[in-house]
């Protein structure tokens, strides 16, 4: 048995040795050493199921082939939440954001007053002639132009020109649905500009001499010819032209002669003031000629860079209470191109 073992120890080195000449030189790869048998166990496993099965996919070794340590789940990305949109004081059809000191401006007075002609043209085609003393409307055929029951800025001065009409608030989210006050036929659709005067307005001949006029659409559903009943849909309420938030500016006119709607309305309760209403065309003349005089007595400053209240107080002998009381200001502060009333 010695001698046996003798033997076969010293003749198998030689026998490896002398194997195949073609081996020589080249490198076998030791796949993994004794301490990882797991991988080895993996390995072998897919050797032999791609030898049984050539059509499986390749196989892909991950990092949890050779460590036991736990793999961190790659971060998703942040899906984003779609903003919001919060209403502003400018969405809500405010007194404060619709009467901007932006709408006050030397520009935006020869905006509305280019407007105002096209208007009086629009209107005086509509005229029945001389207006009579008296005029009566019957107002259960008439409805409220608008939902909204917020009077944002009333009719009469601001500043240094007329505000003909009143303007109602239409709150963000809220119905803007813009109908016709009374029976009548779309005799004017325009839009004045982006940013400029009324922007699209559209206005109807009721017959009589009366007509309306809807100001700062968002966008109309009628052409001219159109007639409407009283409460058809003639567009949506919006925020074009010179405009600072969303609202509806409503006007009057009785062959040329301007009317208060809040002396026909009660927009606050959603009515008018009484079944039928008399308009006295002499005393609305009057009251036009009243304001037209105080407006002709005020005086007016545009700001300059490196102006103050106090110097431009001063310029004028009044004080800086006055000046802010007469603008609605409720500080000092100030900035160029903005137009004060200082008388």
């Amino acid at each position: 048995m010695k001698i046996k073992t003798i033997l076969i120890a010293g003749v198998l080195p030689i026998a490896l040795f002398a194997k195949d000449d073609d081996m020589a030189g080249k490198i076998v790869p030791r796949l993994v050493d004794s301490k990882n048998t797991e991988l080895t166990q993996t390995l072998g496993d897919l050797a032999s199921i791609e030898t049984q099965d050539p059509s499986v996919g390749k196989f892909v070794i991950t990092e949890s082939n050779f460590s036991s340590k736990k793999i961190k789940p790659k971060k998703q990305n942040k899906v984003s939440t779609p903003k919001v949109h919060k209403p502003q004081a400018n969405d809500l059809g405010t007194e404060e954001g619709i009467n901007s000191d932006s709408l006050d401006t030397e520009e935006a007075a020869r905006e509305y007053a280019e407007a105002d002609a096209d208007i009086k043209a629009t209107t005086d085609s509509a005229s029945t002639g001389e207006p009579a003393k008296l005029f009566v409307l019957d107002m259960t055929t008439s409805i409220i132009p608008t939902e909204s029951r917020r009077v944002a800025g009333h009719y009469g001065p601001r500043k240094h020109r007329m505000h003909r009409g009143v303007d109602l608030g239409l709150c963000h989210g809220e119905n803007r649905t813009i109908v016709a006050a009374f029976a009548g036929k779309v005799v004017k659709v325009r839009n004045q500009g982006r940013r400029k005067g009324y922007g699209r307005y559209v206005i109807l001949d009721h017959g009589n001499g009366l007509t309306t006029l809807y100001a700062h659409l968002e966008r109309w559903k009628v052409k001219v010819g159109d007639e409407l009943q009283a409460g058809d849909t003639l567009g949506i309420g919006g925020n074009s032209g010179r405009s600072f938030g969303a609202h509806l500016h409503f006007e009057m006119r009785y062959n040329g002669i301007y009317i208060n709607p809040e002396t026909i309305y009660d927009f606050a309760e959603g009515t008018f003031k009484d079944i039928s209403i008399t308009l006295d065309t002499e005393k609305l003349q009057e009251v036009e000629a009243a304001y037209q005089k105080e407006i002709g007595k005020s005086k007016f400053y545009k700001v300059r860079r490196g102006d103050c209240l106090g110097k431009i107080a001063h310029k004028y002998g009044t004080s800086v209470e006055q000046i802010k009381r007469l603008n609605n200001l409720k500080s000092e502060k100030i900035r160029p191109g903005q137009v004060l009333r200082c008388s």
